[in-house]
C-alpha cells in the first residue's frame, strides 16, 4: 500500500504565527497549565504542525487552546481520527453504518462520533447544557467532513438524528426544552444540506427558528434569521433580506462574529436595492471581527473572519456598480493563502467571474472554471448557482476556448444538480 504523507495542520500554525510565538514559546506557555507528565517541547509542537500528531491528549489540547486563544479543538485543526472522518471509502462506510444502524443517538456508537463510550446523551445534556450536548458534538463532527464526504451523503445520518430528536420530544414533553437548541441547530444544518444540493430548505429554517425561539436562545435565533436573510438574497428579494437581518440584530447584544454575519446580510440586501448605507455596516463588522477574541458562544459563526467580510463587501460594491472596487477587493481576498472552505472560495471566484464577464470574458471563464472545480470538491450546488449569471453573460462570447469549456462544464454541473434534486422528491 502506498504511503500517505500526513496533512499539515495549517490552522495550528496560523494561530501560533498570529501571536508571533516560536514553537518552544508555545510549549513553555502551555506547560504552565500541564503537569510534568504531560509537558510539551518544541518537537511536540512541530509534530502537531506537520500533522504527525492530529489529536493530542485532552490535557494538552486544553492547555494549547488557552495559550492560542481557541474555543474549540477544530479551531486549532485537531482531528480525532476515531471521531471525525475523511472523504475516503472507509469513512463513507462508517457514516453509512451509523446512518443505517443508529435509529436514535442512544443506539449510536459513541466512540465513532466523539462522545466518551458509555455516555448517556440525556445526562450529558443535563450536565453540560445544550451547547455541549452529544447531539451537537455529532453535528460538529458531521459538519466538519461534509465537504469531503458530500452533502448528499451526510443527509441520511442528519435525517435520522432529526427523527430521533423529534421522537424523544414527543415521547416526553419534559425533554422539549433541553433538546430545543440541539433541534434548532440540526434543523438549520438540514437547511444547509438542502442548499448545497439545490433543494429548497425553507421548512427546515422555519423549524429551526421556532425551536430556537422556544428555547429562548438569542444567538441561535439570530443566526437562523441571518440564514433566512441569506436565503432571501439568493432569491433576489432585498426587502425580505433587509427585514430579516434587522430583526436578527435586534436580538443583541450578539457575539461579534454572529453580529457581523447579520450585518453582512443587511449590507448585501441594501446594496441589492441600490442603497450604499450598508457599506458602513461592513466597516463596523470588519473592525469588530479584526479586534475580537475567540468566544465559545460565537462557535456557530466561527467561519466569519475579515476575509469573509471583504468578500461580501466586494459583492456589495459590484451590486452598487462599483466594479473596479469589487475587482480589487476580490483580487486581495483570493490572493490570501490562509485556509478557507471550498464553498466560500468557490463563491469568491464566482463573484470575481461575474465582475469580469462583460468586458473580459476569457478572464471571467478562467475564474468560473476555478469556481466549478471548488464546487465539485465541496459537492456544493450553491457555487454552481452563483455562476448562473456568469453563464448567461458568457453565452454571447461562444467560440472562445476558455468560454466554451466553462459553459460546457457549467451545463454539466447544472444537469447533475438537477438529477440530485429530482432524487429528493
Amino acid at each position: 500500500m502506498a504511503r500517505t504523507d500526513p496533512q499539515r495542520n495549517e490552522r495550528f500554525r496560523v494561530a501560533r504565527a498570529r501571536l508571533r510565538l516560536t514553537r518552544q514559546e508555545v510549549a513553555d506557555a502551555a506547560n504552565q497549565y500541564l503537569t510534568p507528565r504531560h509537558s510539551l517541547n518544541d518537537n511536540d509542537i512541530g509534530k502537531i504542525e506537520r500533522g504527525v500528531v492530529t489529536w493530542p491528549g485532552s490535557e494538552r489540547r486544553a492547555a494549547l487552546k488557552k495559550v492560542l486563544g481557541a474555543a474549540t479543538d477544530a479551531d486549532l485543526g485537531f482531528v480525532n481520527s476515531r471521531a471525525t472522518f475523511t472523504g475516503s471509502a472507509v469513512a463513507a462506510q462508517r457514516i453509512e453504518h451509523l446512518a443505517r444502524s443508529a435509529d436514535s443517538l442512544l443506539a449510536a456508537r459513541f466512540d465513532e462520533i466523539g462522545v466518551p463510550e458509555g455516555t448517556d446523551p440525556l445526562a450529558a445534556f443535563a450536565a453540560g447544557g445544550p451547547v455541549s450536548g452529544p447531539w451537537l458534538v455529532l453535528l460538529d463532527n458531521l459538519a466538519s467532513i461534509a465537504e469531503n464526504l458530500g452533502w448528499n451523503a451526510v443527509r441520511p445520518l442528519a435525517a435520522k438524528q432529526m427523527q430521533s430528536l423529534e421522537a424523544l420530544r414527543r415521547q416526553d414533553s419534559a425533554l422539549a426544552e433541553p433538546l430545543a437548541v440541539a433541534d434548532a441547530r440540526w434543523s438549520e444544518f438540514m437547511s444547509w444540506i438542502c442548499a448545497n444540493n439545490g433543494v429548497p430548505g425553507d421548512d427546515w429554517l422555519r423549524r429551526a427558528r421556532h425551536r430556537a425561539e422556544a428555547a429562548g436562545n438569542a444567538v441561535v435565533t439570530a443566526y437562523v434569521l441571518m440564514r433566512q436573510s441569506q436565503q432571501a438574497l439568493d432569491a433576489a428579494d432585498p426587502t425580505s433580506a433587509v427585514a430579516l437581518s434587522r430583526k436578527a440584530l435586534r436580538y443583541g447584544p450578539l457575539p461579534t462574529r454572529t453580529q457581523a454575519l447579520c450585518l453582512t446580510r443587511l449590507a448585501e440586501g441594501l446594496a441589492l436595492a441600490g442603497n450604499e448605507s450598508g457599506l458602513e455596516a461592513l466597516e463596523i463588522a470588519h473592525h469588530n471581527v479584526k479586534a475580537a477574541s475567540t468566544s465559545p458562544e460565537d462557535h456557530i459563526s466561527r467561519h466569519c473572519d475579515t476575509r469573509y467580510i471583504d468578500g461580501i463587501r466586494a459583492r456589495c460594491h459590484y451590486l452598487l456598480g462599483n466594479h473596479h472596487e469589487a475587482t480589487a477587493l476580490l483580487t486581495d481576498v483570493l490572493a490570501d493563502e490562509q485556509p478557507a472552505g471550498s464553498i466560500d472560495r468557490g463563491i469568491w471566484y464566482a463573484y470575481f467571474a461575474e465582475t469580469q464577464a462583460p468586458r473580459h470574458p476569457e478572464k471571467s471563464a478562467e475564474a468560473g472554471l476555478k469556481a466549478l472545480a471548488l464546487s465539485r470538491a465541496a459537492d456544493s450546488a450553491r457555487v454552481t448557482q452563483a455562476l448562473l449569471t456568469v453563464a448567461v453573460t458568457l453565452r454571447a462570447h461562444r467560440g472562445l476556448d476558455l468560454v466554451d469549456r466553462f459553459l460546457q462544464q457549467h451545463s454539466a454541473a447544472v444537469a447533475a444538480q438537477l438529477s440530485v434534486s429530482e432524487s429528493w422528491t
